[in-house]
C-alpha cells in the first residue's frame, strides 16, 4: 500500500503511531545510557534547578474585589543542600594534634567533633602517651590545649577536654549535630576531612550491616556498619559523615573496611561510659 492511497484521518494515525513508537525506543535508550553513565553525570542532571512563578486569581467576595496573586514555587536542588549540610556543623569540627615530649616534633592526631557546650572533643581512638601536648585547633584558627580523658576505658572514640587559657576565660563552643536515625540505602551523604584545610567526598549509602544483642528470643538488632561508595582513601581518622539534612550520621574510624562508617549511635553509647554525668548536644 502506498501511502498516497491512504485518507487524511488514515495519515494522522499513522503519524501518531510513528511518534507513540519513536518517544518509547528515545525513553528506553535515555534509560540506558543513564544507567551505564559514570555517577558524577546523573547527579548532575538531578541538580537542576526548577523554579515556577504563577499567577492565581483570588475571586471576589462580598467584602473585598477580586485580585491577582504570585505564587512562586522552588525546587531546592542537591547542591544547595549539600552546602547547607556542611554549613550546619562546620564550627563544631575541629583538627586535634599531638607534639612528642621528647622530640617536640608536631603530628596530626586526627579530626575531632565537639559534642557539648562544656568543650568535650570526641575522635578515632589512638595510643596516648602521659608526656605529650594535644592541642584542637578549632575552625575559627584558635589552639586550644587539650587534656585527655578516661583514657583506660576501652572503647572506639577517645575524648579530650579544651583548657580554656587565662588570658582568654570564655569560648564558645558549637556542638555538633547527631543524627537520630540511621541514614538509609541511598541516601547521599558528605564526608568532611582535611589535615589543613576543608575537604569533602560525595557518596550514596550502598549497604548497611546490622548486628543483634541480646540473648534468646530477648535479641535486637542494630546497625553496626554504613557502607558507602564514598572514597575514604584520603579521609583522615575521625572525619564525620553527614546526610543532607546536615546531621552526624557516621564517623570514620581507624577500624572501619574502605569505604565504610561507623554510626554515630556508636559513639553515643560510648559517650555514656567515658562521661557519665555528661550527655551530647
Amino acid at each position: 500500500m502506498n501511502i498516497h492511497d491512504l485518507n487524511k484521518n488514515q495519515i494522522i494515525l499513522l503519524a501518531l503511531l510513528i511518534s507513540f513508537v519513536t518517544s518509547i525506543a528515545t525513553g528506553i535508550m535515555t534509560t540506558s545510557l543513564l544507567q551505564e553513565a559514570p555517577l558524577e553525570i546523573t547527579r548532575n542532571i538531578n541538580r537542576i534547578v526548577e523554579k515556577t512563578i504563577e499567577t492565581v486569581t483570588i475571586p471576589a467576595t462580598p467584602s473585598s474585589p477580586a485580585k491577582q496573586k504570585e505564587v512562586t514555587t522552588v525546587v531546592v536542588n542537591e547542591e544547595d543542600l549539600i552546602v547547607n549540610s556542611i554549613n550546619k556543623n562546620i564550627k563544631s569540627i575541629v583538627r586535634v594534634h599531638e607534639q612528642d615530649g621528647v622530640t617536640q616534633l608536631n603530628s596530626f592526631y586526627g579530626i575531632g567533633m565537639v559534642v557539648n557546650k562544656d568543650g568535650l572533643i570526641a575522635t578515632d581512638r589512638k595510643s596516648i602517651t602521659p608526656i605529650n601536648i594535644y592541642t584542637a585547633v578549632m575552625n575559627d584558627g584558635v589552639e586550644l590545649k587539650l587534656v585527655p580523658q578516661v583514657v583506660d576505658k576501652e572503647t572506639n572514640f577517645i575524648l579530650f577536654k579544651v583548657v580554656i587559657p587565662e588570658k582568654s576565660p570564655t569560648y564558645t563552643f558549637s556542638p555538633a549535630t547527631f543524627g537520630e536515625q540511621d541514614p538509609k540505602l541511598g541516601q547521599t551523604l558528605i564526608a568532611l576531612s582535611g589535615e589543613k584545610i576543608n575537604t569533602i567526598s560525595i557518596g550514596r549509602v550502598t549497604s548497611l550491616d546490622m548486628n543483634e544483642t541480646g540473648i534468646g528470643t530477648s535479641t535486637v538488632k542494630y546497625l553496626a556498619k554504613i557502607n558507602t561508595d564514598v572514597a575514604t582513601k584520603d579521609l583522615a581518622n575521625g572525619s564525620p559523615v553527614f546526610n543532607l539534612s546536615g546531621d552526624i550520621v557516621g564517623v570514620r574510624l581507624s577500624l572501619d573496611d574502605y569505604q565504610s562508617f561507623t554510626p554515630v549511635s556508636v559513639l553515643n553509647k560510648e559517650l555514656i561510659i567515658l562521661t557519665p554525668s555528661t550527655k551530647s548536644q
